[in-house]
């Protein structure tokens, strides 16, 4: 080993000796040193050919045509993709819908509101409603001196069955109302307690009625409808209605004529005495028959009618056959966006006793009893959807009505005989009706606005021109009617909703009267009153503790407005009730 180093030591030293000959050989020169890299172009070296270079190809091959065919032959794999799995959104679940519903609640004025609704499944497919209404009051309205209490209770069972081949339902309705005449005439301000303790300002009005209906799914008969009401009230007036509607639908080659019946019987009558008593009878058979075809062409929708009314008095021994039109038309534009409608109906309206007490409680219980014949009533219109949330309407009707019906107040009446004697309603507290021609026309529009999911406010108004007969005046129908409401759910517990309501000016009649037992009669005053127009504000809070239970407050006539809805008679003022409400399940 050591012989080995020697020769390693002896290598390294005569290459020292040979790098140090060569050192002293060289010498310093200036020579020219030249350094290639790659070439690396840039984006403004570039340059475009503007001309199409000529292709000089001297070669030409044709090419051969190549045909292929697939075999299949199965092939055995074990692979299984994977399963994706989609990204889910977490909604919070719906509100439950509960089949019962409860509410109760008392204000001032001891108002006190009751509703009830439920839904009993006899089996999967039958059914029993029960519905339960009640709103009652004792009044209190400033100055008033005699009773002004009220109530409405109402009661209804509805029986639904779907079966094989038809749909059918049937059940009853009661309702009991109870009201006073307490609108006496400011000339009646100095009555003594004993006079005004004499009059018995009650009046009570009691219907009844069974009903029933059956739709089949595929028979010329396709649905029917009957009716039978008894309507009575507190002074021995009663009314009876049997009123059947069957709808028959025959097919044609490319459409189908369908023809809805409509036919009723009323009877009637009331009785009243004054120097001696009274009867007004009255029985009324009317039957109408309305073919109509209703046709499709893309966005086009026309329906061709005809109505023919056969009606006949048996008191008055009359008989008489009208003949309507039944036409409309709706185009729909801009991707179904907007929509114009036009057309033409009328018919003979009957007029009931139990009719006329619920759109004006306080007519006398003593009226005559005829139908209204609307010869026609002509419209157009339109709606648009101006944007995803803001909708439009309006719409111009003209009609023309023989024999409207009018309220008009009654006169304060003394009629004279052994004593001095007036009817609790003869105090002009109570409202006749009676019959006119009239023409009128009305423009109507409807703006509907949603801010968001949860705020929707509306607006909707109506102006009408009366014309009548010898320049009478239209009793007691306002010119303008507006309202504006809102809905706002502020949060998921909170709701908030308000309305505002304006009824214009009306026209009533002020008479007082004096009649002899001979029958004269002696007219001490008469003239046309304006019952001024009113507003009315109206809004209403509502709480859910949970989605069962929950609380609110209705408020109405916020403005404390002491106006007059009838001629003599004012209304609550400002007024406030709260309640719970309760929906469940059985």
């Amino acid at each position: 080993m050591n012989q080995n180093l020697k020769y390693f030591i002896l290598f390294l030293f005569g290459i020292c000796i040979s790098f140090n000959a060569t050192a002293q050989r060289d010498t310093i020169s200036t020579d020219k040193l030249i350094i290639i890299k790659q070439y690396s172009p840039t984006v403004n070296d570039a340059f475009k050919i503007k001309q199409k270079p000529s292709e000089k190809d001297t070669i030409k091959q044709t090419r051969k045509p190549v045909s292929y065919t697939f075999i299949n032959v199965p092939v055995a794999s074990t692979f299984t993709p994977a399963k994706g799995t989609a990204s889910g959104v977490r909604m919070s679940p719906p509100d439950k819908l509960y089949e019962n519903y409860a509410r109760f609640g008392a204000g001032n004025f001891a108002t006190i509101l009751a509703d009830f609704y439920s839904n009993f499944d006899i089996n999967p497919d039958r059914n029993l409603n029960v519905e339960f209404s009640h709103l009652s009051s004792q009044g209190g309205i400033d100055d008033v001196v005699l009773d002004d209490d009220f109530s409405n209770t109402s009661l209804g069972l509805n029986l639904n069955s779907k079966d094989r081949y038809f749909d059918w339902n049937t059940g009853i309705d009661f309702n009991h109302r109870e009201v006073n005449y307490y609108g006496l005439a400011p000339m009646f301000s100095n009555l003594s307690e004993e006079q005004i303790s004499a009059i018995d300002s009650k009046q009570t009005y009691t219907k009844f009625e069974a009903f029933g209906g059956i739709r089949f799914y595929d028979n010329v008969l396709k649905e029917a409808e009957i009716r039978v009401q008894n309507f009575s009230d507190d002074y021995s007036n009663s009314e009876q209605l049997l009123r059947i509607k069957p709808l028959v639908e025959i097919p044609l080659r490319t459409q189908k004529l369908s023809i809805q019946g409509d036919f009723s019987f009323l009877s009637g009558g009331f009785e009243t005495t004054t120097i001696r008593p009274f009867e007004n009878d009255y029985q009324q058979l009317q039957a109408d028959v309305n073919p109509f075809v209703e046709l499709s062409y893309d966005n086009v929708n026309v329906k061709l009618g005809a109505k023919a009314v056969f009606f006949n008095d048996s008191e008055e021994s009359s008989s008489e056959v009208f003949f309507y039109p039944d036409v409309k038309a709706e185009f729909l534009l801009n991707q179904q966006t907007v929509e114009v409608s036009l057309g033409v109906s009328g018919g003979l309206q009957q007029n009931t006793y139990e009719n006329f007490s619920s759109l004006n409680p306080f007519v006398s219980p003593f009226l005559t009893i005829l139908p209204s014949d609307q010869q026609y009533n002509a419209f157009a219109g339109f709606s648009a959807k101006l944007l995803d949330n803001l909708s439009f309407s309006t719409q111009a009707n003209y009609s023309s009505t023989s024999n409207h019906a009018f309220f008009i107040s009654n006169p304060s009446n003394e009629f004279l005989s052994r004593n001095l004697t007036r009817r609790n309603f003869d105090y002009q507290n109570s409202f006749n009706v009676i019959y006119s021609d009239i023409d009128i026309f009305s423009l109507s529009a409807d703006l509907s606005y949603q801010i968001d999911s949860d705020f929707t406010i509306g607006f909707n108004g109506k102006y009408s021109n009366f014309s009548t007969e010898e320049g009478q005046e239209a009793w007691n129908l306002p010119e303008f009617e507006l309202k504006s409401y809102a809905n706002y759910n502020f949060t998921k517990n909170w709701n908030f909703s308000a309305s505002l309501f304006y009824i214009g000016e009306r026209k009533d009649f002020v008479a007082d009267f004096t009649t002899f037992p001979s029958g004269a009669l002696d007219i001490n005053e008469s003239s046309v009153n304006t019952v001024d127009g009113f507003i009315d504000l109206n809004a209403s809070v509502e709480y859910k503790f949970n989605n069962r239970l929950s609380a609110f407050i209705n408020a109405n006539n916020l403005l404390n407005n002491s106006y007059n809805r009838w001629q003599n008679f004012e209304v609550q003022g400002f007024q406030v009730l709260g309640g719970l409400i309760y929906q469940f399940d059985w």
